[in-house]
């Protein structure tokens, strides 16, 4: 689908027949176009194809090896193909360099208007132009006869396809690696094709080239080759910022050079550009002019890269926005946290498993999406600076899509506490900018960012967070807010898994008398706060005070949830505890053992949650004496744990000590 021509231009092109009026606006003169004969498409080609404006950096295997194919007379076409912005243009105008140093003939030709190009080719060796005229209504004959001028040509060539996004213009009729068009080998030069369409069995058997980001070294010195300043200070963490972007480096550079008193150095440009990076294409709009700005601003490259892939498949766009919220900063986004019956409507109506797959497929052979497995799981990937992008053109029309992410995050909340945290504080960032007018959006999301971050063990940390969330939440919502007092209730929770109960217990009891006056005794919430309160006691030693606030909050919790809810699962799995600790082994282990069968249930396995009823089964196994069956339990929950939290969490290095305990007291270890 061809995008809409601009709303202020009013120019005519192509074969006019009849009368055509075209007013040139609303206060200018009429031009009266009267029929002319036909006159043929300008053709695209050139003998002088881009100049480097500075030295090429990071790509010195891969112009090696497309050189040595160069010279030894390759027997199929090269194709480059990566991501808008990475540099393909910048690898082909380097060979092309390297071409018109050794005296061969250079063709770059960019599609839109191919068959003129080629012609225009076929003429300057030496065909005739009346010939071209003839054939040129004829794909097919033109295409034989331009090949076989360049087939006998007097000298080698090289001839360059560039931004060959739309594969089928080579090729309407054929599969273009079949070489029946307008791509093919030959035995008189090279081509070589760049394309944002990694599909290797498109172009097969062509040889395919991926080109990505650059590594550190190299793009730290890409940026000081386009500033202009060999010692840039701050270099190295910018082109990082940047993620080895080449076209990012490129107008970060053309940035530095021209505004060089704002930013001195590239520590200025990336305080500018910490909290927005929509501000480099800001600023070097100015200085980017001509026909294809859209493949010259980060922004640009992007969008043109949707609209490519949204002319064949209608969810990539959606999808690819959704996945630049749930998975910033190169998060990785497990397969499982796109559900079809959480996506089946909205921008995804009428979405299932053989559209699912074909989506995923167009946006990972147009190199906007990175397909990877770890641990028998399959997850989907963003460049950083791709999902930044698309996340800093986001709209409020785009709302839903916000809507929909927190949803998704929500049905599977705590599989994948790293990628839940980031996803969250994108959520809060885009909601702050959105939907200004609606502040409460914003820190819920906030709230549950940094509630990750708890589960994650950095209880410290997420103390320092809450305590300015809380800030934030009473100036923006107020002291007594429900979310205020959400806010205040995971401070409390921070500090005390931080060991610092008497700062959570003067909390837990502000906020507590505060929702009982205003909630009424039996809300959710205050049980909240009653449950928290609770487990201090037990932290205490205190375990008669916490058996009894843990008995009722249980019953209030069954009386209004049901046994399967999952707070209601925490206060029995809570009480549990209290009764092991008091010594009534067998009791606690019927109830560890009822709630893990709950959320085995609901939520497998493999959750962190189900794995901490495991571990607390083998624990009370352990002081049954049953050192067997606890080993086997705190291995399994080992095994989760490492996987959901890090080898470092708390609870990871818990289970580990309780599982080389256990098989020490079977004489294992």
């Amino acid at each position: 689908m061809v995008p809409p021509p601009d709303a202020h231009e009013n120019s005519s092109r192509g074969t006019v027949y009849g009368q055509l009026v075209q007013a040139k606006d609303i206060h200018g003169g009429v031009t009266i176009n009267m029929p002319s004969a036909p006159t043929p498409p300008s053709s695209d080609v050139s003998l002088d194809p881009p100049r480097l404006a500075t030295a090429i950096r990071g790509r010195d295997d891969l112009l090696n090896t497309l050189g040595e194919a160069m010279q030894a007379g390759a027997p199929v076409p090269h194709i480059l193909t990566g991501p808008g912005g990475f540099g393909k243009t910048t690898v082909a105008a380097a060979l092309a360099e390297r071409a018109r140093t050794d005296g061969w003939t250079v063709f770059w030709v960019r599609p839109g208007n191919i068959t003129a190009s080629m012609l225009e080719a076929a003429v300057e060796l030496g065909g005739s132009r009346e010939e071209a005229e003839r054939v040129r209504p004829t794909r097919r004959q033109a295409a034989r006869w331009v090949w076989r001028h360049l087939d006998e040509a007097p000298r080698p060539w090289l001839l360059v396809i560039d931004n060959a996004d739309r594969p089928e213009e080579l090729d309407p009729d054929n599969r273009v690696g079949d070489q029946l068009g307008w791509m093919r080998a030959s035995p008189g030069g090279f081509v070589l094709v760049t394309s944002r369409v990694d599909d290797p069995a498109l172009w097969s058997p062509a040889e395919v080239h991926r080109v990505g980001e650059l590594d550190t070294r190299s793009a730290t010195t890409a940026l000081a080759d386009h500033a202009g300043l060999p010692d840039l200070p701050g270099a190295d963490v910018l082109a990082e910022r940047l993620g080895g972007v080449p076209l990012a480096l490129h107008l970060a550079g053309r940035i530095l050079a021209t505004h060089r008193v704002v930013f001195p150095d590239a520590h200025a440009l990336l305080d500018r550009l910490s909290s927005d990076i929509g501000s480099l294409d800001d600023l070097a709009a100015p200085f980017i002019v001509g026909t294809d700005v859209d493949r010259r601003l980060l922004s640009g490259v992007w969008e043109l890269s949707l609209r490519l892939v949204a002319e064949k498949d209608v969810y990539a766009a959606p999808l690819l926005r959704l996945l630049a919220v749930l998975g910033p900063e190169a998060a990785e986004v497990p397969l499982r946290r796109l559900p079809l019956s959480e996506l089946g409507n909205g921008s995804f109506s009428g979405l299932d498993e053989a559209a699912f797959a074909r989506t995923i497929n167009a946006l990972v052979i147009h190199g906007l999406v990175t397909v990877t497995t770890r641990q028998n799981e399959t997850s989907l990937r963003l460049h950083p600076l791709v999902s930044e992008t698309l996340r800093a053109g986001f709209t409020r029309d785009n709302v839903p899509l916000l809507r929909k992410a927190e949803q998704l995050l929500d049905w599977w909340r705590g599989r994948n506490l790293r990628m839940e945290s980031m996803s969250y504080w994108a959520l809060s960032r885009l909601y702050a900018r959105l939907t200004p007018d609606q502040p409460q959006a914003a820190v819920v999301m906030s709230i549950a960012a940094v509630r990750a971050l708890i589960h994650l063990g950095e209880f410290d940390e997420s103390a320092r967070i809450f305590a300015r969330l809380v800030s934030t939440a009473e100036n923006s919502l107020g002291g007594t807010h429900p979310v205020t007092l959400t806010a205040r209730h995971h401070l409390a929770e921070a500090l005390q898994k931080a060991d610092r109960l008497d700062e959570a217990e003067a909390i837990h009891l502000d906020v507590l008398a505060i929702r009982e006056e205003t909630l009424g005794e039996d809300h959710p919430a205050v049980l909240d706060s009653r449950h928290q309160l609770a487990m201090i006691h037990g932290m205490r030693g205190d375990w008669e005070a916490a058996e009894a606030e843990s008995r009722a909050v249980l019953e209030a919790r069954m009386r209004q949830d049901g046994p399967e809810h999952r707070a209601t699962q925490a206060a029995m799995e809570n009480l549990a505890f209290v009764i092991m600790s008091l010594g009534d082994l067998t009791s606690a282990e019927s109830m560890f053992r009822e709630v893990w069968k709950i959320r085995t249930r609901v939520w497998g396995e493999q959750h962190p949650l189900t794995a901490q009823t495991e571990f607390y089964v083998g624990w009370n196994l352990l002081e049954q004496g049953n050192a067997r069956l606890a080993r086997d339990a705190f291995e399994h929950a080992l095994l989760v744990w490492t996987r959901t939290l890090g080898s470092d969490h708390p609870d990871t290095r818990l289970a580990r000590e309780k599982r080389d305990e256990a098989s020490r007291r079977l004489g294992e270890t």
